[in-house]
C-alpha cells in the first residue's frame, strides 16, 4: 500500500477549514446527539495539529508520522491555549473561562488564524492519502484485525450484562495469532499496511477496561476524576489543594475543554478520553523503531509495548501515560529524518512542556535522561579522541610533521596545536548531529523548574525531598523491605501458581532480551553506532545505525532500571514497572536486536526466540494464561477476584451521592480501607481532605461522630461491621443499596 498525494486550492482549503469549524459550532450550540460528540473530538483532537503542520511545511512524513503528530500538536494547543483562555479571562473578571461559550468562539477563531496562515505559509495545501490497493493476501490479513474494535466493545458489552467473557476470550487469542501471522508473512505486505495494525490492536486493548463497568477505574483515577470535575464545575484552572495532582493539567484543564465542547457523561468521557488519545502511542513506538529495525521487526516492538499492564490499565493511570505519550513524541521528533532543524526543536519543546505539565514523576526521569545524555556527549568525543590517538601508527611511520585528519583520513600538515584540533574535529561531526544541546536540557529544566517550584510548588520539593530520603537510606541498601512489590514480585516472592510462574519466567526472558540487545549495541558500537570513521559496515538486522544520542538514551534508561531495583525506596515510591513502560520506546528496538542475537547463538530463526516470549507475555499480562488455567484473576475477563477493591458498582455510587444530597455537610464522612475513601471522593465528589480511613482513625484512638460509608467490600472480603462491633454498637443504618451501607 502506499501513499498518493491530493492538492487541495487555497479556496477550497479556507472553505473547508471555515465549514467545519461552523459545523461543529451548530452541532455544539444546538446540542445535537453524536455529530457534537465527534465533531467536537476531532476538532480539538486532530484539526490545530494539523494546521501547525502545515504552517511548518513537514509534508516529507508519511501518513501514519502525521497523524500523531497532529494529535499530539492538537493536544498541546487545546491544553496550552486553554491555559492561556483561562488566566487572561480571569484576569479580566471572567469567572467561567472554561465553559462552553468561551472555548467554542476563541478556539474556533485561533483554528480560522491558524487556517489562513497555513494558507499563506503553503498556497495549497497537500494531503498525502492512501493508495488503498491492496493484494489478495493483505486483504485477508487485514480483515480479521480491522474487526477486533468490534470484538472490544461488543464483548465488554457482553460482559457486562452477563458475565460472559467468550468473546474477550476469542480477541485475546486472535490479537496474537494475528501477529504471529503478520511477522511470518512480513515479504508479503507492504509497510503501509503495518499502523493498521497496530491501530486496531492498540484501541482494542485500551478500551477493554475503559468500557468495563459504568465508573472510574483504579487508585489515583479517584482524585484524577475529583479534580476534574471540581474544574468542570468552577469553570476555570486553579489548585484546589490537591497536594501533586494540581499540577497535571491532562486531567484537569484538558478533559474539561472536552466536555464543554462534548457534552457527554462525565466519567464515560473521563474513562474514554485517555484511551482514545494514548492508543496513539504504539504507533509513535513503531515509527522510532522503523528507522532502525525495519517496519517488520517495529511491528513486533510496538506490541511489546501494548503487551505492558501499564498500557492496559490506561484508563487507571491516565495522567501517567498522557505524560509517557509525550516522552514519546519528543524522542520520535528528535531522531525524524524527515523533520528539519528548526521543527525539531519547536516540537521537542512542545510536546516537553505538555509531558511536564501531565505528569511529575514521568517529567523527572524524562530530565533525568536528558541530562544523562547530554552529559555523555560532552565526553565521548574526547573518548573516541583519545583511542584513535592510541590506535595510530608510531611516529617514524608517519611523515615527519603530519598530523592525520580523523574525520576525513587526509595528511596534514603538524603544528602545536595537533591535539586541540583533532578532538575539536570530533567534537564538529557529533554537533552535525546533535539535538540534546545545553539550551535543550537547561531550557527542560527551567520549564520543569518554573511549573513545579514557582506555580504549583508541591511536585518539586517533594521531588527534592524524595532524593533526599533515598540518599538518607543506602543503608538499607540489601533490605527486602526497601523495595517495592514489582521488585519482590520479580524476585519470586509469593509466586505460587503456574500462571503466576510463567508470567515471572516470561517477564525476566523479556528484560533479558532487552538486556542482551543494549549489551550487543554497546560491545559492537562500531558496527551498530554512529561514529565518526565506524564506516558503514552495519549488521544485516539494522535499516540504520543508531544515533551517538540515541545509544546514549539507551544506556541512561538502561542505568535507570537498574538503579531502581537496587537503590532502597524509588521502587516504593514509584513503581518499577512504569520505569520500564516509560523506558520502552527508546528500549524497544533492543528487545528484538537481543532476541536476533540470541538466536544467532542458538542457531535459531530470531521469530522462534522472540515470538514465544511475546506472544507469552502479552498472555500473561491480559490475564489470559491465568483464564485458561481456571484462576480468575483478571478483571477483563471475571467479575469476582483479586482486583474487586477497584470496582465501583452503580450501588455504591448511589449511596455516595445520596450522602452529598442530603447529608450534612459538616465535619467528617467516614469510609473502608480498601480504597473506601477515594471512591466517596469520586463519586460524592467530595474533597479528600473531607473523607477519613475508618479503621486507621478507630485505631488512632480518634472518635467516629460522622458518616460512615460502606461498600462491598466491606461487607463481603473484609466484614467491618462484625469485625469492629464496638464503631458501630452506637450506630444507625440509614441508608442501605443492598451492597453498599450508609451508617451514622
Amino acid at each position: 500500500m502506499t501513499e498518493r498525494e491530493v492538492s487541495l486550492s487555497p479556496a477550497k482549503w479556507t472553505a473547508s477549514i471555515i465549514a467545519f469549524v461552523a459545523l461543529t459550532g451548530i452541532a455544539i450550540l444546538l446540542d445535537i446527539p453524536f455529530l457534537r460528540q465527534i465533531s467536537g473530538f476531532l476538532f480539538l483532537t486532530f484539526i490545530p495539529g494539523f494546521l501547525i503542520l502545515s504552517i511548518l511545511k513537514l509534508n516529507k512524513p508519511g501518513l501514519a508520522d502525521k497523524i500523531v503528530l497532529s494529535l499530539g500538536l492538537s493536544v498541546a494547543f487545546s491544553m496550552f491555549f486553554g491555559l492561556l483562555l483561562n488566566s487572561a479571562l480571569l484576569a479580566l473578571g471572567y469567572i467561567r473561562p472554561l465553559s462552553t461559550i468561551p472555548i467554542l468562539i476563541l478556539f474556533s477563531t485561533a483554528t480560522i488564524v491558524l487556517s489562513i496562515v497555513a494558507y499563506i505559509r503553503n498556497k495549497g495545501i497537500v494531503l498525502s492519502l492512501p493508495n488503498l490497493k491492496l493484494t489478495t493476501m493483505e486483504k485477508a490479513l487485514f480483515i480479521v484485525p480491522s474487526f477486533f474494535p468490534l470484538l472490544t466493545i461488543v464483548g465488554t458489552r457482553l460482559m457486562n450484562m452477563s458475565d460472559n467473557n467468550v468473546l474477550l476470550m476469542l480477541l485475546l487469542l486472535l490479537i496474537p495469532a494475528c501477529v504471529i501471522l503478520v511477522s511470518f508473512c512480513r515479504d508479503k505486505i507492504s509497510q503501509g499496511l503495518y499502523p493498521g495494525f497496530i491501530y486496531f490492536i492498540s484501541i482494542s486493548l485500551v478500551l477493554m477496561l475503559a468500557l468495563r463497568l459504568n465508573h472510574v477505574l483504579g487508585a489515583d483515577a479517584h482524585d484524577f476524576y475529583y479534580l476534574f470535575q471540581r474544574t468542570l464545575q468552577e469553570g476555570h484552572w486553579g489548585l484546589y489543594n490537591m497536594y501533586l495532582q494540581d499540577a497535571n493539567l491532562s486531567i484537569s484543564l484538558l478533559p474539561t475543554m472536552y466536555q464543554s465542547l462534548m457534552n457527554l457523561n462525565g466519567e464515560y468521557l473521563f474513562k474514554i478520553l485517555y484511551p482514545l488519545l494514548f492508543s496513539s502511542s504504539p504507533l509513535v513506538v513503531y515509527i522510532i523503531c522503523r528507522k532502525y529495525i525495519g517496519s517488520g521487526d517495529a511491528f513486533l516492538a510496538s506490541f511489546l509495548f501494548m503487551a505492558q499492564v501499564t498500557f492496559l490499565w490506561t484508563t487507571g493511570v491516565s495522567t501517567n501515560n498522557m505524560a509517557v505519550l509525550f516522552f514519546a513524541l519528543t524522542i520520535m521528533v528528535l531522531f525524524h529524518q524527515d523533520i528539519g532543524e528548526f521543527a525539531k526543536r519547536l516540537l521537542f519543546i512542545i510536546f516537553a512542556a505538555v509531558s511536564i505539565t501531565s505528569h511529575y514523576a514521568t517529567a523527572y526521569i524524562f530530565f533525568f535522561l536528558l541530562f544523562f545524555t547530554w552529559l555523555g556527549m560532552q565526553i565521548i568525543p574526547g573518548i573516541l579522541h583519545s583511542q584513535r590517538k592510541a590506535a595510530a601508527p608510531p611516529e617514524n611511520t608517519m611523515a615527519a610533521g603530519t598530523l592525520s585528519n580523523p574525520l576525513s583520513g587526509e595528511v596534514t600538515p603538524n603544528s602545536d596545536a595537533d591535539t586541540s584540533q583533532s578532538a575539536a574535529l570530533v567534537l564538529a561531526q557529533f554537533r552535525l548531529t546533535r539535538g540534546v544541546t545545553t539550551t535543550i536540557v537547561l531550557l527542560f529544566f527551567i520549564m520543569l523548574f518554573f511549573w513545579y517550584s514557582q506555580i504549583t510548588g508541591v511536585p518539586f520539593s517533594v521531588g527534592v525531598g524524595f532524593i533526599g530520603k533515598t540518599f538518607l537510606n543506602l543503608n538499607q541498601w540489601f533490605l527486602i523491605e526497601a523495595k517495592g512489590t514489582t521488585v519482590t514480585a520479580a524476585l519470586g516472592e509469593n509466586i505460587a501458581t503456574i500462571p503466576q510462574q510463567i508470567r515471572l519466567v516470561v517477564s525476566w526472558f523479556t528484560v533479558a532480551l532487552v538486556a542482551i540487545g543494549v549489551l550487543s549495541a554497546v560491545v559492537s558500537y562500531k558496527r551498530m553506532v554512529s561514529v565518526p570513521q565506524s564506516g558503514q559496515i552495519k549488521p544485516d538486522f539494522l535499516g540504520s545505525k543508531f544515533e551517538m544520542e540515541y545509544f546514549l538514551l539507551a544506556l541512561a534508561g538502561s542505568a535507570l532500571l537498574g538503579i531502581s531495583v537496587a537503590l532502597p525506596l524509588i521502587s516504593v515510591f514509584y513503581s518499577m514497572e512504569r520505569i520500564f513502560f516509560q523506558m520502552l520506546p527508546v528500549l524497544s528496538p533492543f528487545f528484538v536486536i537481543g532476541g536476533i542475537m540470541a538466536a544467532k547463538w542458538l542457531r535459531a530463526r530470531p521469530h522462534w526466540i522472540i515470538l514465544p516470549v511475546l506472544i507469552l507475555f502479552f498472555m500473561s499480562t491480559t490475564g489470559t494464561t491465568y483464564q485458561l488455567a481456571g484462576h480468575r484473576e483478571s478483571m477483563m475477563l471475571n467479575s469476582e477476584g483479586s482486583d474487586v477493591r477497584v470496582w465501583i458498582r452503580d450501588q455504591e455510587s448511589s449511596a455516595a451521592k445520596w450522602i452529598t444530597q442530603y447529608g450534612k455537610r459538616e465535619g467528617f464522612t467516614y469510609a473502608g480501607p480498601l480504597l473506601g475513601t477515594r471512591v466517596f471522593e469520586s463519586q460524592g465528589l467530595v474533597h479528600p481532605d473531607k473523607v477519613r480511613n475508618l479503621i486507621y482513625e478507630y485505631q488512632q484512638g480518634r472518635e467516629i461522630n460522622g458518616y460512615i460509608y460502606l461498600r462491598k467490600v466491606d461487607l463481603t472480603v473484609q466484614n467491618l461491621v462484625v469485625e469492629y462491633p464496638d464503631i458501630f454498637a452506637s450506630k444507625n443504618k440509614i441508608y442501605s443499596a443492598g451492597i453498599s451501607e450508609v451508617y451514622r
